[in-house]
């Protein structure tokens, strides 16, 4: 009998191990091999840390290999709980492939009411990296965290088919973002979502290194259609006002060309079937330039804006699309820039990018430490966000002067937030 009782508590051991996970995932404890559930050409291992190397020196990792099967191969964990993607709307991990630059890696949440996905592309090859998965506004109703390596392809078992991961966690990516965009405010999730062929990034303005604006590439094997969505697949934080009396967006652009067709769409972010879309032209080259959009003149057959609002269509997502209609075969890769994105008539007053004065940091770029100075108050708080908007440090110095080691972090952009008495004031702090 005891032998019985000793080997059913075994059993359910063996249940919670493998169906009652709960992130973050290390692979330090907890998951072994048997946590995973393999499919169609995807074989998931715990193993000792193969590439103990640069960000990741952990003991243990996990690793999939894809040898034949299908294109979506891959294996998955199922949690003890629902996500939830509520404030921690982020999913990261650190990620080591030989397969080249470019390479999909596709995360998934399902159960066995749906799923919803995202992708990402490696950005390098033969060395770990850091991948984020943004699923703001996924409802939280799925427990089964889904690998796909190398999405769209046929793994051969071969070092190009070999993925290692490691440290799958949660993380607050910012807040939601919201009309007007000015690609200033720290702390906000300013991730965009690329389609067709264009590759977009927060940038400098390269006319002003002052401001932040989104650089957007459309490619030499662009589509026509080929787009930016302004923010992720949950658009912005409140639906758009658009009324028939009130149907004006305005976006500053800059691009290389006059006279090209800038289109932007507006859309509910839960049904893609409810749009508008609308255009406008360039008339400057090489410079920037407010463009509004009237969605009462809606592009050629396209949904009215009459139509929709009769109908109960709101709109709560905005896409713009550069040199709308001509492919990057026809116009070669080209580069555009936007800043400014606004509801209204009245183009956005970016007067509101001035803070608090008196407040700097040098050296900028720096190699080694930023010293971040105040003339006329004590630094009460100071926020370091990186460009996906995830906070990287919080101190509370109440002091005139602080130093930020920047040799503790990698080389990039970031947004610094410095609180004071007299209010607040943001920098962009570069690190070499």
């Amino acid at each position: 009998m005891n032998k019985i009782i000793t080997l059913f508590f075994m059993f359910m051991l063996s249940i919670s191990i493998t169906y009652g996970q709960a992130l973050p995932f290390d692979f330090e404890s907890g998951l072994t091999t048997s946590s995973f559930t393999d499919f169609d050409g995807g074989i998931a291992t715990v193993i000792p840390n193969p590439q103990s190397s640069g960000i990741n020196t952990s003991a243990t990792v996990a690793q999939i290999v894809r040898n034949g099967g299908e294109i979506w191969s891959g294996s998955k964990v199922i949690l003890g709980s629902n996500l939830d993607f509520t404030t921690d709307n982020v999913m990261s991990m650190k990620v080591f492939t030989t397969a080249p630059i470019g390479t999909v890696v596709k995360l998934k949440v399902e159960s066995g009411s749906g799923a919803d996905e995202r992708d990402v592309t490696t950005t390098v090859s033969g060395a770990w990296e850091v991948l984020t998965w943004d699923f703001t506004g996924v409802a939280s109703n799925f427990n089964e965290l889904v690998f796909m390596f190398d999405f769209g392809n046929v793994g051969d078992g071969s070092v190009n088919s070999t993925f290692l991961f490691d440290d799958v966690e949660q993380q607050f990516g910012g807040t939601q973002i919201d009309v007007p965009v000015l690609f200033e405010t720290a702390g906000t999730n300013y991730t965009m979502t690329d389609f067709g062929g264009t590759m977009s990034s927060l940038v400098a303005d390269p006319t002003n290194g002052s401001n932040t604006v989104i650089k957007v590439i459309k490619t030499a094997s662009a589509e026509t259609w080929a787009g930016t969505t302004i923010g992720t697949n949950a658009g912005f934080a409140n639906n758009l006002p658009l009324s028939m009396t009130d149907s004006k967006m305005t976006v500053s652009v800059w691009s290389p060309d006059a006279g090209i067709t800038v289109r932007l769409k507006v859309e509910n972010s839960n049904d893609n079937t409810q749009t508008c879309e609308t255009d406008a032209v360039t008339t400057v080259s090489g410079a920037w330039e407010t463009l509004t959009f009237d969605f009462t003149m809606e592009g050629t057959g396209t949904a009215a804006l009459d139509f929709g609002l009769q109908n109960g269509w709101t709109y709560n997502m905005a896409s713009i699309f550069f040199n709308f209609n001509t492919a990057g075969a026809t116009a070669g890769e080209k580069t555009y820039y936007f800043d400014n994105v606004g509801f209204g008539a009245t183009p956005v007053n970016t007067s509101n990018k001035t803070e608090v004065e008196g407040i700097e940091a040098f050296p900028n770029p720096t190699q080694n430490d930023w010293l971040i100075t105040s003339e006329n108050t004590n630094i009460t708080r100071v926020e370091m966000f990186d460009l996906q908007g995830r906070l990287v440090i919080a101190i509370h110095p109440n002091t005139q002067n602080v130093t930020i080691e920047a040799a503790d972090f990698t080389q990039g952009i970031y947004i610094a937030k410095i609180t004071t008495d007299l209010g607040t004031k943001t920098l962009k702090l570069i690190k070499q």
